[in-house]
Formats: structure tokens, sequence, C-alpha cells
């Protein structure tokens, strides 16, 4: 689906949409993406997911000599609910 925001699609094994995580805007709040780019996921279910923060958020929203926004992440942990 084109753009459709920084997100992850999770399938089944059929092709069928069994999940969408993220927003249609790319973001620094719990749950919101701003470049996934790599995940795994442990024996408990727990998505891991890797972004590309610093290159497609740092360079564009900070001034050169700036450190870097709180917050800027580089993996983000999704718990598995229920």
């Amino acid at each position: 689906m084109p753009n459709c925001g920084p997100r992850v699609s999770i399938y089944s094994h059929d092709g069928e949409l069994l999940c969408r995580l993220g927003h249609a805007h790319a973001g620094l709040e719990a749950g919101q993406f701003i470049s996934p780019h790599g995940l795994t996921v442990d024996s408990r279910g727990d998505i891991y997911v890797g972004e590309v923060s610093f290159t497609n958020w740092g360079r564009r929203v900070r001034a050169k000599g700036e450190e870097i926004p709180p917050g800027l992440r580089s993996l983000q942990k999704l718990v598995k609910v229920g």
C-alpha cells in the first residue's frame, strides 16, 4: 500500500492482514515509528522494531551543531498483550 506511513504490518501465512502497527505520520510517541527498518520477535511474542531514526528524522529536524532530540531512538519494543 503506497503512502501508508511508517508502519509495521503483520500477515498470516495465508497473506491475511492480522495487524498494522504505527500511524500514518512519523512520530516519537510510543507505538509510532520514524522509519522502521528491521524487526524480530522473541519467544513471548514481543516485537522489537529497529529504526533508522537519525538519518530520516535527526537530519531534517535539528540544526547543525545541535544535539539529537531527546527520545530519538533506534529500537522500540512492543509487548504482546493477551
